[in-house]
């Protein structure tokens, strides 16, 4: 198992967070990391975050059975250090602040890679003790996610990018922070997409490599639009709440959906598409991309269907 997870962690630094440059300082500062960065570190992200961590964390573990895993990340920009310990403001590193919950309670980390470069090794070195949550290396907390059904990522930056996620993690959510506004709402989430995953089969089916999917489902109060690759063998992508009151709206929204499909054929699913599905076949036409309705009542299997 420690062998396995080496090689997967080696393998995520392949995938950039960022649009990472290279750096002669090894090291960003593990202090700065932690909690010395003016708020921009672990501590301020557990200061700001751990409130809305434990009640939504805590909900999607109670909700599930324990079953989904809950992760909040944010980027941040962190000095790098050279050997004699000196900060260096000019190079800054990427790093990875990340916070998990689950029912047997919460763990934060972080992690960078060498010399700030995207084929680098991951790295963590703790620093600091009074945080509030478990300070762990990374490896504790992707070790505990990776054989959940499901693990929702909610991310808090506006450069989030699911490589690194999509290596580590099992099948992955994610999803802007905020965009829940009414814990029932996960409720519906976990629900909608433990029957989501229940119509495939094995999802390492070469079959599946150029499928995609866009999905649809209620909330209290609130309409979601999910859509998925498969990647690696594992079910990815995003769950956006639906906020496309006009025609136009909702064109723009199918437009940026179908900038991050890889699939030459997409099956739409959901009881009700909110008014998309003309929309979703226009675009499809458009780039060529046969699509297929599905509703959650379907017999069978994707794997079964092609």
């Amino acid at each position: 198992m420690k062998k396995l997870l080496a090689v997967l962690l080696l393998s995520a630094a392949t995938g950039a967070v960022t649009a990472q440059i290279r750096h002669n300082d090894k090291f960003p500062s593990p202090e700065s990391a932690t909690y010395d960065n003016n708020g921009n570190d672990l501590r301020g992200f557990i200061n700001t975050n751990k409130t809305v961590l434990n009640a939504h964390g805590g909900y999607v573990a109670e909700q599930s059975g324990n079953s989904w895993g809950y992760l909040q990340v944010k980027n941040v920009k962190v000095p790098g250090q050279n050997k004699k310990g000196e900060l260096n403001y000019y190079a800054s590193f990427d790093v990875t602040l990340a916070l998990m919950k689950s029912t047997e309670g919460a763990k934060a980390t972080w992690w960078a890679r060498e010399y700030n470069n995207a084929q680098g090794p991951m790295l963590y070195f703790k620093a600091g003790d009074a945080l509030g949550i478990d300070n762990v290396k990374y490896s504790e907390i992707l070790t505990d996610l990776r054989p959940k059904k499901w693990t929702l990522v909610e991310y808090y930056d506006t450069v989030f990018s699911p490589k690194d996620y999509d290596i580590i993690l099992g099948n992955s959510i994610y999803m802007k922070g905020g965009s829940i506004k009414e814990n029932g709402d996960y409720s519906s989430m976990i629900v909608f997409y433990n029957s989501f995953l229940s119509k495939f089969g094995d999802t390492r089916d070469a079959v599946l490599e150029d499928k995609s999917f866009i999905t649809f489902f209620k909330g209290a109060s609130t309409n979601y639009i999910g859509y998925f690759n498969i990647v690696n063998g594992k079910i990815s992508g995003y769950v956006d709440a639906i906020d496309a009151p006009f025609e136009r709206d909702r064109v723009k929204m199918i437009n940026e959906v179908f900038k991050k499909l890889t699939g030459t054929y997409v099956y739409v699913y959901g009881d009700d598409a909110f008014g998309m599905e003309k929309i979703i076949r226009q675009r499809a036409e458009k780039s060529n991309i046969k699509t297929d309705r599905r509703m959650t009542s379907m017999s069978g299997k994707f794997n079964q269907d092609m």
